[in-house]
């Protein structure tokens, strides 16, 4: 498209390259990843605007041409804190010109099951998330308008295309959320292109059943949306002889470990140069990836899994290097004096929230008492409003926006637990840096 619309903005639908020849997305038929490709151009980028849309239908079992929806009272559910969010499990933006990697989410579903909570209310995921990512935060309510949809299925046509609920969702990343507008050309001023590559999450992760092991999730008629600026003719000649370039954003970088011990500790060399803080969420290892349990749950610690005997954290020591860092002190929990305390710890609340956004600024969220507090839960449907919420945190830079510098001296998290059982936890700790994007026409490249 040339540019003869200078100062205005044009909206893009992008397909998958690698579409499949019936249109039908589905990680059960061997299709894991959707890449969708963002050519070089004289234009700018709005990266909140990118939307990755379609249909999805959920089934209990096979049946041509697409299965069998699962009827009212069916075993089968999702998370309701994620619904089609719980489809993505990585993310990965890259150059479309070099293909250098610019951002890489690992865990993404874990990821967005802490986030979105902490940053919308439970009336926005009953309405605005309803509507685009079909979340209701009740686990009931969210089978009856999701997983049990019929809709399109008494179309008997193979190439229908348009089944189970329609989706628009967003895809947070610290890269896309940027405030700065994205330059996409190659000439210097810019990525060369953008190419988005998204991994689907595998049916056993986002499914929750006990009876129908081949139940699954099909995409159909999917695209990503953009929206894009056209610089006027005095910027655009302004640009081309600009050779180079920076930006700065926000990214999110993942890691993985596992706990099983009452003095568990955690520790990283993240390699990165200006951290601006750290949350981490817990489900038991044997939880994931498994039909048998909702993956996406945030609890507490569980010593024993048949009545949910919590194992509390009694005590967090946050360090940089061995030494504590930023906190100087340790955090005791008020389970540490009260055994028996099943109630929201306000400095373990107050520091994982912080971690989101400056604490005084949060005007909404769906993390509080009910969520927050030590109450063992296996079945997340027995639980008040989207399921389980806990996490911890602490934020390391919370005036200049510089971040802590962990390039050389590594993250540690050392914990005061009551875990007695064998009972390995999962770990996902997740740490937002500041990078910087530096780019010119013979590439790019992230420094951290």
């Amino acid at each position: 498209m040339s540019n003869n619309l200078a100062g205005s903005n044009n909206y893009l639908q992008l397909f998958p390259s690698n579409h499949t020849s019936n249109g039908l997305i589905s990680y059960k038929d061997g299709n894991p990843v959707m890449s969708f490709i963002l050519g070089e151009q004289d234009r700018y980028l709005i990266g909140s605007s990118v939307r990755l849309v379609g249909n999805i239908a959920i089934y209990k079992t096979p049946a041509a041409p697409h299965g069998v929806v699962p009827a009212v009272g069916d075993d089968i559910s999702v998370s309701p804190k994620l619904s089609t969010y719980g489809i993505l499990d990585q993310i990965v933006i890259s150059s479309q010109k070099n293909k250098n990697v610019i951002e890489h989410v690992r865990h993404y579903g874990r990821y967005l099951a802490s986030y979105l909570p902490a940053i919308s209310s439970a009336q926005e995921a009953n309405g605005h998330l309803g509507v685009t990512a079909n979340t209701i935060n009740n686990l009931n309510a969210n089978d009856l308008q999701y997983v049990n949809n019929q809709n399109g299925v008494s179309d008997g046509t193979a190439d229908f295309q348009f089944r189970g609920n329609s989706f628009c969702i967003n895809l947070p990343t610290g890269f896309l959320n940027s405030k700065q507008p994205i330059g996409l050309s190659g000439r210097g001023w810019g990525t060369g292109g953008l190419i988005f590559d998204i991994h689907l999450a595998p049916d056993s992760a986002f499914l929750n059943t006990g009876s129908f092991s081949d139940a699954f999730y099909q995409l159909s008629n999917v695209s990503l949306i953009c929206e894009v600026i056209n610089p006027s003719v005095d910027e655009l000649s302004r640009l081309m002889k600009q050779t180079s370039g920076t930006m700065d954003y926000n990214a999110i970088s993942s890691y993985y470990t596992t706990i099983a011990s009452s003095n568990a500790i955690i520790n990283f060399r993240l390699g990165l140069s200006k951290v601006l803080g750290v949350f981490i969420n817990f489900i038991p290892s044997n939880y994931l990836n498994n039909l048998a349990f909702d993956s996406f749950q945030c609890g507490p610690l569980i010593n024993n899994l048949a009545n949910a005997d919590i194992a509390e954290i009694k005590q967090l020591i946050f360090t940089k290097g061995g030494q504590r860092m930023p906190l100087m002190y340790n955090l005791d929990a008020n389970v540490r004096d009260n055994a028996l305390s099943t109630v929201a710890d306000p400095q373990f609340y107050r520091n994982y929230m912080n971690t989101f956004m400056p604490f005084m600024k949060i005007m909404k969220t769906q993390v509080g008492p009910e969520t927050y507090n030590r109450i063992g839960e296996t079945v997340q449907d027995q639980f008040a409003e989207a399921g389980q919420m806990f996490g911890i945190g602490v934020q390391f830079d919370t005036i200049s926006g510089e971040g802590e510098d962990f390039k050389s001296e590594n993250f540690g998290l050392q914990m005061e637990t009551g875990l007695t059982e064998d009972n390995p936890h999962s770990a996902f700790l997740y740490v937002r840096s500041k990078q910087t994007l530096v780019f010119n026409a013979n590439g790019l490249q992230v420094i951290n």
